[in-house]
């Protein structure tokens, strides 16, 4: 069985072509890209969620205002 050399890989992380795909580190690549697959998307989830709170709450304070012109 083939150890691992942690110094042969790069720094950011990214397979060389020289170093052989093991099972291990292919399941470990795929693992990554999920996890940074669901990332982006609590990202793009937080920001949608963060406009619909400004909307909201600039629908309350106009409403505020509007009861106190009354």
């Amino acid at each position: 069985m083939a150890h691992h050399n942690s110094s042969s890989m790069p720094d950011d992380g990214q397979v060389s072509v020289a170093e052989p795909m093991t099972p291990a580190l292919a399941e470990a690549t795929e693992r990554a890209e999920i996890l940074r697959a669901q990332l982006n998307s609590s990202a793009r989830l937080n920001e949608y969620y963060n406009q619909v709170v400004a909307e909201l709450r600039a629908s309350l304070e106009q409403i505020e205002e509007d009861e106190q012109a009354s």
